[in-house]
């Protein structure tokens, strides 16, 4: 009986560690300058200047093919293929993995023994005069990544600006007597497009299905202070993915693909003036929804972010505090 208990526990607790695992190899890298310097500082005061997580939940692709005369006389009409493709995902569920993400940063940041300061201590710097605050910044397209949404926490305050990009933040880690300023863009990523000839002879536009946290432009940059010379921060940790992080067992892992082929005429029809050729111009568009499991989606994007996350915090607080 013993020996059926523990087998029952022993497949339970293997159960539980395969459902938990929901993520793909996890790769962080490191971007930046290098220094052979590693100053060691005691302020653990750090200011959030931004913490946003961008999802992609729409992608529209198209691809061409230039008609035209061909071998002897013959005739290759214009061909072009477009395939849009959509998430379906509730925005509440954006919103509570970035609510959550958030929470367990600021949680990590004071467990390292930092000091998270209020987003209002930095409002009558230099750095942010001419920048706007909220502390109720709504959902808005993302303006880095097409079909994407860009979500920050809620009831959290930041500043930004109505036009233009952010500025480098040493001058305002220095305003703040060398606070490391921390700034978190996160990109949540479903489908890869790709546009191409098919073998010269028509458009094709394929979308390969795949949850991943996005090794393009995901990064956690903090940077402290700033050098009386030449304004380079005194230290600066740029934490980025070596490749996408894969998440798991949320939406099917499938290939869609829009195909025209070109219309081609090398026969010709012969009249009394010679022979005529005509080919036509062709195209075609496809939609396609990826329903997803949204408590699967939540649970898989958050843990992505949390491990990323985690790790650079790690990296960060080893490289310059004691």
């Amino acid at each position: 009986m013993k020996a059926k208990h523990f087998i029952l526990i022993a497949f339970c607790i293997n159960a539980a560690i395969l459902s938990a695992q929901t993520l793909g190899e996890f790769k962080p890298g490191k971007s930046g300058p290098l220094s052979l310097e590693k100053p060691k500082f005691d302020n653990r005061n750090v200011y959030i200047a931004d913490f946003a997580v961008h999802y992609q939940v729409y992608s529209e692709k198209a691809a061409s093919k230039k008609g035209g005369s061909g071998l002897f006389g013959a005739v290759m009409g214009s061909a072009k293929a477009s395939l849009a493709v959509g998430l379906d995902i509730p925005e509440e569920t954006l919103q509570n993995i970035t609510n959550t993400a958030y929470s367990q940063f600021i949680a990590d940041l004071k467990e390292k023994g930092f000091n998270v300061m209020k987003t209002e201590e930095a409002k009558d710097t230099e750095f942010y005069k001419g920048y706007q605050y909220s502390d109720s910044l709504k959902m808005f397209p993302s303006t880095t990544v097409e079909g994407a949404i860009t979500v920050h926490p809620q009831n959290v305050g930041f500043f930004y600006k109505e036009k233009g990009s952010t500025e480098n933040t040493t001058k305002l880690s220095k305003e703040l007597n060398d606070a490391a300023v921390i700034r978190v863009d996160l990109y949540v990523e479903f489908v890869k497009s790709k546009g191409s000839n098919k073998s010269g002879i028509g458009a094709n536009v394929v979308a390969k299905t795949n949850l991943v946290l996005s090794e393009n432009s995901t990064i956690v940059h903090f940077i402290v202070g700033r050098n009386k010379i030449g304004g380079s921060p005194l230290a600066e940790y740029q934490g980025i993915l070596k490749k996408d992080l894969d998440i798991d067992g949320v939406i099917k892992e499938e290939k869609i693909t829009n195909y025209v082929d070109s219309d081609y005429d090398n026969w010709g029809t012969k009249t009394a003036f010679g022979t005529v050729y005509i080919a036509k111009n062709k195209a075609t568009a496809k939609a396609a929804i990826v329903p997803a499991d949204a408590p699967k989606y939540e649970e898989g994007v958050e843990q992505a972010i949390d491990v990323f996350l985690k790790h650079h915090l790690n990296e960060f607080h080893s490289k310059y505090f004691k």
